[in-house]
C-alpha cells in the first residue's frame, strides 16, 4: 500500500504516486484544490528517502502540520496536514519500502 493523504474535510483523498506533487488551484497542478483559501501554486509534497516533505510555495494562507504553521516540514503517518481549508491525515506504509507480505512456504512435491 502506498502513502496517501486521507481527506478529513470535503475534498479528494490523494495517492502519493509521484516523487513530487504540486498542490494548488492552477490547472497545471498535480492536485487541484478549488478554494479561495488555496493559492494557484500553494505547496508541494515530495518523497525524500523513507518519508514525505511538504513545502509552502509562498502561499497566502500557508500550510500547517498538526496545527502548527510551517514553511516546510517532514510528514509521518498519522500527521495532519492542512492546505488552505483542506485537512488531510498522512496514511500508508513508509515510503520506498514495500509492504510486508506474509512469508509463504511452498510444500515440496516429489
Amino acid at each position: 500500500m502506498s502513502a496517501h493523504l486521507l481527506a478529513l474535510t470535503d475534498g479528494p483523498s490523494i495517492l502519493i504516486d509521484k516523487p513530487v506533487l504540486l498542490f494548488g488551484r492552477h490547472q497545471e497542478c498535480d492536485v487541484q484544490l478549488n478554494s479561495k483559501k488555496v493559492s494557484r501554486r500553494h505547496c508541494c509534497v515530495a518523497q525524500v528517502n523513507d518519508y514525505l516533505v511538504v513545502r509552502d510555495l509562498g502561499s497566502t494562507n500557508g500550510i500547517r502540520i498538526n496545527g502548527k504553521r510551517v514553511n516546510e516540514g517532514k510528514l509521518l503517518p498519522g500527521d495532519e496536514l492542512m492546505i488552505g481549508n483542506f485537512r488531510y491525515q498522512v496514511c500508508g506504509d513508509v515510503i520506498g519500502r514495500p509492504a510486508r507480505e506474509p512469508q509463504r512456504e511452498e510444500a515440496e512435491t516429489t
